[in-house]
């Protein structure tokens, strides 16, 4: 059998093969529906929406706010981003290949999702497919190069970028980037002259399908610096039309002001380069852990933002512990330098944004060869203590990798759509339904999340239904303690133990060390004004706000929820002078977990 398997893997059916495999393990993201920002995305394209600050093309779907003061205030005024947004935040991506492919999902055939689906499996199957070809090209014929696009095709950290509609833009650029990387290779080590003007063209797809898209400079920069062996003016030479590529996406990013500007959870590398560093130095080891073994990258989103140093030390000890091994039997591969130096620096740009195994597959391009290189390495030049230090490496990356991922892959495709689907369908079924003909203020008191409100009115939108006017959620938490109070007929007091903007996706719309809120500050939204009246006991960040509307609280205009275990449910407004303590729920009971 071992040798059927490995006459497998060496075959030249193998690309196809696994690219197969990728196509049926990952059915079940067929039946994941719309998850969270699809339906946002649709409510673009919907008759009836108009876009604050005008309407933009169909190739800029991912500009979700400008720096545009108008539309800023806009957005506020009407509860699309939270009171707490920072004046001059901007959220806008480059994006424009994938875009116009989710314009034309939307335009034609909105309500075939499972269709949407297909189109991401296939992007990705079609990935796979090729990075089988590279890595033949790398390899040879071997067992191998069969063995890295294995690994490849079943990596379970994939799951949610296929699962995902709105992440279709990370396959696009991750497929355009092995296309670069196969048409370069050719050029230089065969002369094949059309791949010198195909590399940069597959680049430029690479880019401008999204920023991870960059990653594709770091593979081409290890290609230059172990597999290519030319002369170092000639290797230097042949990076030059890739430069253009790049230069020319910069000034399309910088002309077209895109970039992100307010919170914490995204970060601009260009106009942030101090948090930015920062971020690497915590977020990189996280995401390369997460693509070589444990712990996953999405255990960032889980762990307290407080005890952050304590998972990028078990991150580090991972790392530290494997790279021993696969450094003893492949110092002195050049293929192995190459995927090691690619996979890691194709991770900087995505450290700006929090880690997630949605990031990882860029990486896993060289994570992947770098795992195939090292399980077929000999380890007859090694001592007997060095041989078992290896083989128990080379056992974990086997369980990892060619055991678990394939078992977890599909369990992760189909468990990604159901809770994330779920999630969002159970936000849209609970939200109350609203009377066309009077306005009516839809306020959230609480919720899991700073978006999952807003999401629910985009499907709600999407459905031709009513919607609230304007939209207000005060607080967002996942842990402490929740209480809500009534200091007069036009006042609410929400006050978290833990503060306010500690749930991740707050961060989004404003960094609270670079843009504190002090006792007494005062945010005017229109109807509502947010008032900061105490402090955490660190003094970091708010605890107990004040929220003044412009009507009585028993106005029959207004209707309020909260989020309770699952769902939103109506929210009783207590008397004045009454303050009420409600259950706080953890993100996973919210997702149905």
């Amino acid at each position: 059998m071992l040798t059927r398997v490995k006459g497998w893997l060496a075959d030249r059916r193998a690309p196809l093969l696994v690219a197969l495999l990728a196509i049926l393990l990952l059915l079940p993201t067929l039946g994941a529906g719309a998850i969270m920002d699809d339906h946002a995305h649709r409510m673009a394209y919907h008759p009836t929406f108009t876009r604050p600050g005008g309407p933009r093309g169909d190739w800029d779907l991912f500009r979700f706010l400008e720096d545009d003061p108008v539309a800023f205030r806009s957005l506020q005024e009407s509860g699309i981003w939270p009171w707490w947004a920072v004046a001059g935040s901007k959220l806008a991506f480059l994006r424009p290949l994938p875009s116009l492919w989710h314009a034309l999902d939307y335009r034609v055939w909105p309500n075939a999702y499972w269709f949407m689906h297909a189109e991401s499996i296939l992007v990705f199957a079609a990935t796979a497919f090729f990075a089988a070809h590279l890595y033949r090209r790398l390899f040879g014929a071997t067992v191998a190069a069969g063995l890295a696009a294995l690994i490849f095709a079943v990596d379970d950290t994939h799951a949610m970028v296929v699962a995902w509609i709105a992440n279709r833009h990370a396959i696009l650029s991750t497929l355009f980037a092995v296309l670069t990387l196969l048409a370069h290779d050719r050029a230089r080590r065969d002369g094949w002259k059309p791949g010198v003007y195909l590399a940069p063209l597959a680049l430029f797809g690479a880019m401008f399908s999204g920023e991870s898209g960059l990653g594709a400079l770091a593979y081409l920069f290890a290609y230059a610096l172990f597999l290519d062996r030319a002369p170092l003016r000639a290797r230097a030479a042949a990076l030059v039309p890739h430069a253009g590529v790049a230069l020319l996406w910069f000034a399309a990013y910088k002309l077209g002001k895109y970039g992100a500007a307010g919170g914490v959870f995204y970060i601009d590398p260009l106009t942030q380069s101090g948090e930015f560093l920062r971020a690497v130095a915590t977020r990189l080891p996280v995401l390369l852990a997460g693509q070589m073994a444990a712990p996953p990258a999405d255990v960032w989103m889980l762990w307290p933002q407080s005890e952050t140093r304590s998972l990028v030390s078990i991150c580090l000890l991972v790392l530290l512990a494997l790279g021993g091994g696969i450094f003893a039997v492949l110092r002195r591969d050049r293929n192995a330098g190459f995927f090691a130096v690619g996979m890691t620096l194709s991770l900087l740009p995505t450290c700006a944004v929090w880690p997630g195994d949605r990031l990882l597959l860029f990486a896993g391009i060289g994570g992947s060869g770098l795992v195939a290189s090292m399980l077929v390495a000999s380890r007859e030049h090694l001592g007997r203590a060095a041989r078992v230090y290896v083989g128990a490496v080379a056992g974990v990356l086997v369980l990892f990798h060619l055991v678990l991922a394939p078992l977890l892959l599909p369990l992760r495709a189909w468990s990604t759509g159901e809770m994330l689907h779920g999630y969002t369908e159970r936000a849209i079924t609970s939200m109350p339904k609203f009377d066309a003909t009077a306005p009516q203020t839809l306020v959230v008191v609480s919720s899991p999340d700073s978006i999952i409100a807003n999401t629910a009115i985009a499907a709600r939108i999407n459905a031709n239904e009513a919607m609230p006017s304007p939209l207000r959620v005060l607080s967002t938490v996942q842990r402490g303690t929740l209480k809500v109070g009534r200091v007069d007929a036009r006042t609410l007091s929400v006050t978290l133990s833990d503060g306010h903007f500690m749930e991740p996706t707050a961060t989004v719309f404003r960094d609270p060390e670079k843009a504190p809120l002090r006792v007494g500050d005062r945010v005017d939204v229109g109807t509502m004004v947010a008032e900061v009246v105490t402090l955490t006991p660190d003094g970091k960040l708010p605890a107990q706000i004040d929220f003044h509307f412009d009507r009585s609280l028993d106005d029959p205009s207004m209707v309020w929820v909260v989020w309770e275990k699952t769902r939103f449910v109506p929210f009783e407004v207590p008397k004045v002078g009454e303050t009420r303590e409600l259950p706080v729920v953890p993100y996973q009971t919210a997702m149905g977990g």
